[in-house]
């Protein structure tokens, strides 16, 4: 771990970058198009959220190559903790706005979660 390190509430190291990185619209747009075309019927409203942030780690990727974002997906950790459970839950079921606004939204909550909880 270094200066440019975080370590997450599961005590895993998560880069600054991710925490602190303004969302691109090239981004979104990107983990949009890969969101939309995975298959989401009947699963369940926090499976969406998983799906979408790994969309926008996979945008990263794409985006800043050699760096591995999507190693960084929620853990099972985070997935048991009802703080972001709540937030999460919130984001999927009262988020009307669009694929893009949804992304934003799972984006920001978990890493508000992160950068709080680290």
């Amino acid at each position: 771990m270094d200066e440019d390190d975080v370590l997450g509430p599961d005590h895993s190291v998560v880069p600054k970058f991710l925490l602190e990185h303004e969302v691109s619209v090239l981004e979104i747009a990107l983990a949009v198009v890969s969101f939309e075309d995975c298959s989401l019927d009947g699963s369940v409203p926090l499976d969406r959220a998983t799906v979408a942030y790994d969309c926008w780690l996979g945008a990263l990727d794409a985006f800043h190559p050699g760096h591995d974002f999507r190693r960084f997906g929620l853990s099972d950790l985070e997935l048991s903790d009802d703080d972001l459970l709540g937030r999460l839950l919130s984001t999927v079921l009262f988020d009307d706005g669009g694929s893009c606004r949804f992304i934003r939204s799972v984006v920001a909550v978990v890493n508000g979660y992160r950068a709080h909880r680290g």
